[in-house]
């Protein structure tokens, strides 16, 4: 009983090791051909809502019915605005990517790639201001919100 509890626990905690890097591929999306809806702001996406507008008049570029839109905040950082054509709905990037620096690495531009034809996002840099810990974050786009599906350290 003792060898399968060890086997276990080896098994669980060596998971994230050989876990499989997510592809654009593996998270294919249909492509919308439909009219834009109407754009509807958050409390959130508000903040940019002359950006929104912009992106409201624009055909898809991201996960089949998206508008996705990387955007700059000062000093080597970025997020990124998505636009539901489908919906109207608005939605932001759940956290803002800075540019890496670390003496065994170098340097490591931050940047966000998305595909019009997947959900997925991949974004590459230093999360919660700490310019050392360089990651790339995969986020799957669900039901007009970002969730994070995987991540690994650079």
């Amino acid at each position: 009983m003792r060898k399968f509890y060890i086997s276990l626990s080896i098994l669980v905690f060596s998971f994230p090791i050989y876990a499989k890097t997510p592809t654009f591929h593996d998270y294919s999306a249909r492509t919308y051909t439909g009219k834009n809806h109407p754009l509807k702001l958050t409390s959130e996406s508000r903040k940019y809502r002359t950006l929104f507008k912009q992106m409201s008049q624009q055909p898809p570029n991201f996960a089949g019915h998206y508008v996705m839109e990387t955007v700059g905040c000062g000093g080597g950082c970025s997020f990124a605005l998505a636009y539901n054509a489908k919906t109207g709905q608005s939605f932001v990037l759940p956290n803002t990517f800075a540019d890496c620096y670390s003496k065994e690495k170098g340097f490591t531009q931050n940047d966000i790639f998305y595909q019009k034809d997947s959900r997925l996002v991949m974004a590459i840099g230093s999360r919660y201001g700490d310019q050392e810990k360089c990651e790339t974050v995969y986020y799957l786009v669900e039901n007009n919100h970002f969730k994070e599906i995987f991540k690994q350290l650079r």
